[in-house]
């Protein structure tokens, strides 16, 4: 299959392990807490293959994957999730509906691991590597910031479960727009968080955000695989998604790699529960990776 493989369906592409150098951009797409399988992937994969892009394209999750994968701190990051998730009980807290603490404990979670995993020094180490580029959902002004994020996340829900597209249309036909930020242009962790937060907002696990003045959401309304925010002319394209695509929904396209899980990634996006699952979708990512490197062999 030509620009495509797949751990599931064994294809092996027309890449040799000689020509794996040659990736110059690699693209993280979406996917919550299954993006750990990306994190598992390269972990083995990139000194396999001598993996070394010039650029990086991330949306909600797979952007902080790939924050801490070139920072260095991937098991820094594995760890804090592993001892922030064994603390939390539930994913929701009804009683506090009735007080100021959150309902939902994931926007508390995901900001202070992001924060604790990549510390000033990771992020100098940031901007050694690869340029990251991170996209946002920018929501239209009109009808305001809460009806639009009902309009954007329900729009994109029925095209995922009708529909199952790769890269969904719906929500720019609705007037959202893509933005394209660098991590380069985030001088603070904090800065660095606030990023990441906003490509993942997805009420009401991560309240609505701001990016300047407008309202941000999570990139992955306006492409969940943002393979269009890589800039032209950088090289062959691999492409880690987070979810198993039939056959014919995956692009052939000369040049650029779709890899995909082998089986369904064993943790639901926003369960901040599990710890074990969460290992076990890294684990997943490194054993995929074992197989995709021989294959490339």
């Amino acid at each position: 299959m030509r620009g495509c493989f797949s751990c599931f369906y064994m294809k092996v592409p027309d890449m040799k392990m000689k020509d794996q150098s040659k990736f110059g951009c690699v693209v993280f797409a979406g996917g919550g807490n299954r993006c750990l399988w990306q994190a598992g992937f390269w972990s083995v994969a990139a000194p396999a293959l001598n993996l070394r892009p010039s650029v990086i394209g991330g949306v909600s999750a797979g952007s902080a994957i790939a924050c801490m994968l070139f920072s260095g701190k991937i098991e820094k990051g594995l760890k804090h999730f592993k001892e922030a998730t064994e603390k939390n009980e539930k994913n929701f807290y009804a009683a506090n509906i009735l007080n100021k603490s959150p309902v939902f404990p994931h926007y508390g979670i995901y900001r202070n691991m992001l924060l604790k995993t990549i510390d000033q020094q990771g992020l100098e180490e940031l901007r050694k590597g690869p340029e990251i580029r991170v996209l946002i959902a920018i929501a239209p002004r009109v009808p305001g910031p809460r009806i639009a994020t009902l309009m954007g996340l329900t729009a994109y829900s029925l095209e995922k479960k009708i529909a199952y597209p790769m890269h969904p249309v719906t929500a720019m036909k609705l007037g959202f727009r893509p933005r394209v930020v660098s991590v380069s242009q985030c001088g603070t962790p904090d800065e660095l968080a606030d990023l990441i937060m906003a490509s993942s907002c997805t009420p009401p696990f991560v309240p609505i955000s701001k990016w300047g003045n407008e309202t941000a959401l999570d990139g992955g309304l306006v492409d969940n695989v943002p393979v269009d925010i890589i800039p032209e002319n950088r090289g062959r394209m691999l492409v880690l998604l987070t979810r198993i695509y039939p056959e014919e929904k995956i692009p052939k396209v000369p040049g650029r790699l779709y890899v995909q899980p082998s089986r369904d990634i064993p943790i639901k996006r926003w369960d901040y529960t599990n710890p074990e699952k969460g290992q076990a979708a890294f684990d997943l990512g490194m054993h995929d990776a074992g197989i995709f490197v021989e294959n490339m062999a």
